[in-house]
């Protein structure tokens, strides 16, 4: 028996002590000496409390050096996700599961384009942003080659390939594609126009409503001149990403007219989906002439939200219609022969190879017409609409990419009127660039290229691609873009809502949201004069919505509570309903399940079930219900597979009756303990995390938090019958900034600045970001030295 003790005692110390060797050689490291080539002199780096590094150069190329290390040090992985999605080339690292994700990018067209930018990017000479770039690209490439690789590497047996700026194009290239809103939409819109008219779309929400909120414009003449020049359904395809999407944002910025500083604050959430790590790098970089506090995209040198100490940028997504599809006639003669005109053209075929991890390459063949891709074989819901060829025009193939010119500018501008011009770079995706500066000045620009649409075309419906009057013809200038510069109101907010009609009187179609999340910040900025990012705290974690309590009360008058009578105890909670989500609540966990199973018994009937499922994660579901609700008409209550007609009263009846039983099932008689804490999962996802037992490794599953769908502190699900709702997106950031005191701003991480599994800094925000809390983003060097242990010297060899 001693003998087994001594060995088992040796056994676990061998097991400890590969444990301990497999943890050092995959743990950053925060302080200490490195070596790092291309150098020309040292720069020092200080990690404070949270891991973001504060890096110190003597020049700009050395800086940008430093954050290409210090980046894939930290987000490596990440990196790899995101290149590889936007190459093309998840299932050569991830295997066969990942060859319907590959097939549909390449089939869209980003890898190939990246490929046109990286060209275009050779033949450039020297420009200002191409050498911090390039340096950039050094830096991570010399980490690659040296430095303490993440474990996921280990885990797939894999080594990463060396980083290149085509990589760079390919990440710009799936931020341009984000949130595929266009892909989700247009064919369910197309379907139900076809199948069911116009009088069930007339019931919906597929074009703005008059008691939707417009952003308004304020159109300055200083700015008048512009500056010089196989998946069942898609959805469940992009399930499989593993990286985030984007998918809103708030932002907002007001003058030193309503605050208590009387200078400029600023406030920036953008809502992105969870993700482990999350999809934000924070880095602060200092070098003579410079001195700029960012949040990064994986992959990408230059920050998308950030401030210097004279002035802010940051961003939500416009979600302006920038992506139209064609549906083509055939040559009866010749199938690979389409109709354009009075003629037939031939389709560009093209076939690519596409490399899967332990298996042959399969060969990918992709379809062009003069409109774009055919995407018939890599999107399901277009096959199963039509059996003709639908191509896709999409903005962000049909002009160059100069998103890192953009971005550099904006970094490093001087001035509003150089932010304005950078903006006027970006053609896809659509963003509102949000500004504020030292001087007082508050801005906000629409920044995208806007096409000139033909009245034949719905944007929304697939259009005659037969018929050339229907291609787009040309792009608005970016001075008659939305945009808002110094408006008497005080303040510019942005929450992905309609912007009002551009300056030539067009109102431009997109995917907006209905603006109740506007409307709410609005109405507090206008409450009074002398704000303070304190109290902005509150406004930003706000879980209230307005719409959602006038639905319930309107749901109510509906159904005789008569026939609820074991239930009676329920209705108090339902009638006194603040709109407010609270994890102690009671009627959003009714409400959300009451909803569903209205729009249930309304519309799959017509639809079918994934034609359903897939409306339900649509922004027209949530801009939709209200309207869709209290319309006694409304031709989808009646269900078209029995003889008699249902009516509005029947549906209400019927949905409360089943969601009231399923809750008693699922949480028990008393409805006092249907708290909308039970409800509620919230889980940051890795991309190995879908597997056991890498999931309690590297997923990041925090407390519960009130989810909530449309109030200004947007914590994302989608409705579904289970009645257990999986918060999908949400703040990848909250920002506060006083340019009173512009080198102690707030900010925090939905988990952790680090990608790293072990790094103190993987998930050490988690708890502060579900409790609402904050924490510091330091400027000022004493704040800083105070607030990290020793430095991190980068050398020259």
């Amino acid at each position: 028996m001693k003998k087994i003790g001594i060995a088992l005692g040796l056994l676990f110390l061998l097991l400890a002590l590969g444990i301990l060797l497999i943890i050092s050689v995959h743990t950053p490291q925060y302080e200490g000496k490195i070596k790092v080539p291309g150098l020309t002199s040292a720069v020092e780096v200080y990690f404070d409390e949270h891991g973001v590094p504060h890096i110190y150069g003597q020049n700009e190329s050395d800086t940008y050096r430093a954050l290409g290390y210090l980046h894939a040090q930290d987000r490596l992985f990440q990196m790899e996700m995101m290149r590889r999605v936007g190459t093309g080339t998840l299932a050569e690292l991830l295997g066969e599961d990942l060859l319907s994700i590959d097939q549909f990018f390449r089939t869209l067209g980003i890898p190939a384009y990246a490929e046109a930018t990286t060209d275009q990017w050779d033949s450039q000479s020297t420009n200002s942003w191409t050498n911090p770039t390039k340096a950039y690209i050094d830096g991570v490439n010399e980490f690659i080659k040296e430095g303490n690789l993440p474990v996921e590497y280990r885990l797939l047996g894999e080594k990463p390939r060396e980083f290149t700026i085509n990589d760079i194009h390919a990440i710009t290239g799936y931020m341009s594609f984000t949130f595929a809103v266009a892909l989700k939409v247009d064919p369910l819109v197309t379907l139900m126009h076809r199948k069911l008219g116009n009088k069930y779309l007339d019931a919906l929400s597929v074009d703005m409503l008059p008691e939707h909120h417009f952003i308004p414009n304020h159109y300055p003449d200083s700015l008048i001149n512009p500056s010089p020049k196989s998946e069942s359904s898609l959805i469940s395809l992009l399930e499989k990403l593993p990286v985030p999407q984007l998918e809103g944002s708030n932002s907002w910025v007001v003058s030193g007219n309503k605050s208590k500083s009387g200078k400029v604050l600023f406030a920036n959430d953008t809502h992105i989906g969870f993700s482990s790590p999350s999809v934000w790098y924070e880095a602060h970089l200092s070098y003579p002439g410079f001195d700029f506090y960012g949040n990064h995209l994986a992959g990408v040198p230059f920050a998308l939200v950030g401030h210097s100490l004279h002035h802010s940028i940051g961003l939500t997504m416009f979600e302006n219609d920038d992506h139209d599809f064609f549906e083509l006639e055939v040559n009866p003669s010749d199938p690979n022969q389409y109709k354009f005109g009075e003629s037939y053209r031939s389709f560009q075929m093209t076939e690519q190879l596409i490399p899967i991890k332990g298996q042959e390459p399969v060969k990918l063949e992709i379809k062009k017409s003069i409109h774009g891709p055919i995407l018939n074989d890599v999107v399901p819901e277009i096959a199963e609409l039509t059996s003709n060829p639908v191509a896709s025009w999409w903005v962000y193939l049909n002009e160059p990419n100069r998103a890192l010119e953009a971005l550099y500018r904006m970094n490093h501008a001087q001035n509003m009127q150089e932010v304005a011009n950078a903006a006027e770079l970006i053609h896809a995706p659509g963003l509102n660039i949000m500004y504020g500066d030292s001087l007082g000045n508050i801005a906000w620009w629409a920044a995208a290229k806007l096409p000139v649409r033909s009245e034949k075309v719905h944007p929304k419906v697939f259009a005659d691609g037969s018929d050339p009057e229907t291609m787009p013809t040309a792009w608005y200038p970016f001075t008659e873009n939305p945009m808002s510069i110094n408006p008497e109101s005080g303040y510019v907010i942005s929450a992905n809502n309609q912007p009002d009609t551009l300056s030539n009187g067009v109102l431009f179609p997109g995917y907006y949201y209905p603006g109740e999340r506007w409307k709410r910040i609005s109405q507090a900025l206008e409450s009074k004069n002398d704000w303070t990012i304190e109290e902005l705290k509150s406004v930003q974690l706000e879980t209230v919505n307005d719409c959602h309590p006038e639905n319930m009360k309107y749901m109510l008058t509906k159904i005789n509570r008569d026939d609820f009578l074991e239930f009676s105890s329920i209705f108090p909670y339902l009638e006194d309903w603040s709109g407010d989500h609270q994890l102690e609540e009671v009627t959003p966990t009714v409400y959300y399940k009451w909803l569903y199973h209205l729009h249930r018994l309304s519309m799959v009937d017509e639809l079918g079930e994934e034609a359903f499922e897939a409306y339900l994660t649509t922004f027209m579901m949530i801009r939709s219900t209200p309207h869709f609700i209290q319309n006694e008409q409304n031709p989808w209550w009646d269900n078209i597979e029995t003889t008699e007609k249902e009516t509005q009263e029947e549906i209400f009846s019927k949905s409360l009756e089943i969601t009231l039983q399923e809750l008693k099932e699922q949480f028990g008689e008393n409805v006092n303990t249907w708290r909308w804490e039970k409800a509620i999962i919230a889980e940051h996802p890795h991309p190995l995390g879908s597997k056991k037992p890498l999931n309690k490794i590297f997923n990041v599953r925090t407390q519960a938090i009130p989810a909530s769908e449309e109030s200004i502190n947007k914590l994302a699900f989608t409705l579904n019958g289970d009645g257990i709702y999986r918060v999908r997106s949400g703040p990848a950031m909250r920002i506060l900034i006083d340019f009173a005191d512009v080198e102690r701003s707030y900010s925090v991480l939905p988990t952790g600045q680090s990608g790293n599994r072990f790094s103190p800094y993987y998930k050490d925000q988690e708890e502060l970001f579900a409790k609402g809390k904050y924490r510091w983003q330091y400027m000022d060097r004493k704040d800083i030295l105070e607030n990290s242990e020793n430095p991190l010297i980068l050398n020259p060899e």
